[in-house]
């Protein structure tokens, strides 16, 4: 689907490109903020497991991922980094110069 999208929208300016994808992609399309309803709708499940201090996920950029509220007992807290790398030829997206903001589609 990734690889259509690129080659149908080869023509818009990256600015198109992004608000298209966002546009077809979230809400009324395939990824929601309804996991539950995600996970039914395409007939899979969300998968888990149990991370300790150390453990790193390493996934494509097309990986549909989620996390859920941290409710660790011991009231400890979870840190999350997100580093992105891209191919030096791609155009740089510029969403990801801003920080972060509900709302921003990232």
């Amino acid at each position: 689907m990734e690889a259509n999208f690129k080659i149908e929208g080869k023509d818009l300016t990256p600015e198109e490109r992004i608000s298209a994808y966002n546009k077809n992609m979230t809400e009324g399309g395939w990824v929601s903020k309804d996991l539950p309803d995600m996970a039914e709708r395409f007939d899979t499940r969300w998968l888990v497991a149990d991370y300790e201090a150390g453990d790193i996920v390493l996934h494509t950029p097309f990986m549909i991922h989620a996390s859920t509220t941290n409710q660790d007992p011991q009231r400890r807290v979870r840190l999350s980094t997100d580093i992105r790398f891209q191919n030096v030829d791609d155009e740089i997206d510029a969403r990801w110069n801003n920080h972060w903001s509900l709302n921003d589609m990232l």
